[in-house]
């Protein structure tokens, strides 16, 4: 999948961090931090991948959303998981020791 100017929108696994393209194309579909209930504007965000890369997580507009610092902090230091699904709708999954449910 490639932009309007035929910059890659899907780096796979050849690339980590996200691309300039990449970046535009998820400012376009996210516009704002995508932790429910944070309204933090685009600009004050990183792309977060939803599977990590470290973890076999593509890097492409599918596996990635916006979220700002502190939102970002609440999943890799947290232990929170964040999963779209296919009409784009994030839920947060709280970590196993808050829920008092086991792995």
């Amino acid at each position: 999948m490639v932009d309007e100017r035929g910059d890659p929108l899907a780096l796979g696994r050849t690339r980590r961090l996200v691309s300039p393209a990449l970046r535009r194309a998820l400012v376009a579909r996210d516009r704002t931090c995508r932790w429910p209930g944070c309204d933090r504007p685009a600009c004050w965000t990183s792309a977060h991948h939803l599977r990590h890369w470290a973890d076999g997580g593509p890097t492409d507009k599918a596996n990635t959303v916006l979220l700002c610092h502190p939102c970002h902090r609440r999943c890799h230091e947290g232990g929170y998981r964040m999963v779209m699904d296919d009409s784009g709708r994030i839920t947060v999954i709280p970590p196993a020791s808050r829920t008092g449910r086991g792995p």
